[in-house]
């Protein structure tokens, strides 16, 4: 299944774009849900998100509409995964809330988790459900040594642990030492203007289209825009190509 989304659902520019003109912020999500199929949860990065207002997301989406909630950065940044179980045992919890509708979580390591750190990693995904979907968003370092590099993918994929890709001006010299780690790929594409991004948009369809067509069942893409605003010019090109590839790699809906 290809999943196209944003990293939030709360745009006020979208009033009469993609929400209609009178729409009330309460039922955003709602409107959002009838245009895209996914989308980050980066309000569980910033604080506890209670079940109830949980339970309320759930019940404004569509049938099939995902969410990817993001680790609170408590556990990733403040204690940077040292002394965190019962952290990490509270957000599970709370992510189950979501139900059906929950997509894959990831976590953001901060800037300064060292290559060294990476036994700690490997613990915190150790302890882990083990059905428990999640995808791990390594810095660049992390990817610029060709031991560091395999030696983090191999124990992701012993975890059964994705890995983020991201696509940021950062990573555009590093984007081919990607290698997936689960039978997911999850994709974080920061926009910089639509002259800059229609051509990696294009090289995104390809490469998703390929893994598609060799079967692999989960693709979660998520388009980031500048703190000023949406670009829409690029929105709306990503929004078209991805449905219609969702439309060919479904026929039957």
């Amino acid at each position: 299944m290809i999943y196209f989304g944003c990293s939030q659902w709360g745009y006020s520019n979208w009033k009469g774009i993609i929400y209609p003109q009178n729409a009330k912020p309460g039922k955003f999500l709602y409107h959002y849900s009838r245009e895209f199929n996914c989308v980050e949860v980066n309000p569980t990065y910033h604080d506890y998100v209670e079940p109830e207002r949980i339970t309320h997301w759930q019940q404004e989406v569509s049938e099939g509409f995902k969410f990817c909630p993001k680790f609170p950065k408590l556990i990733s940044h403040d204690k940077m995964l040292y002394g965190i179980k019962e952290l990490t045992d509270d957000f599970v919890y709370r992510a189950g809330h979501f139900g059906e509708n929950l997509g894959i979580c990831f976590l953001q390591l901060h800037p300064d988790f060292m290559p060294e750190e990476l036994p700690v990693l490997d613990g915190f995904l150790k302890n882990l459900p083990k059905d428990f979907k999640i995808s791990v968003e390594l810095k660049p370092k992390f990817l610029e040594s060709t031991q560091t590099r395999d030696t983090a993918f191999k124990l992701l994929a012993e975890n059964n642990a994705g890995i983020v890709i991201l696509d940021t001006r950062d990573t555009f010299s590093l984007l081919n030492k990607y290698k997936l780690t689960n039978h997911s790929a999850f994709i974080r594409f920061n926009s910089y203007g639509f002259g800059i991004d229609r051509p990696r948009i294009d090289n995104w369809i390809k490469m998703i289209t390929a893994w598609s067509a060799k079967g692999l069942p989960e693709i979660y893409f998520f388009l980031h825009f500048p703190e000023s605003g949406a670009d829409m010019d690029s929105l709306f090109y990503a929004k078209e190509k991805f449905e219609r590839l969702s439309n060919e790699a479904n026929p039957n809906g």
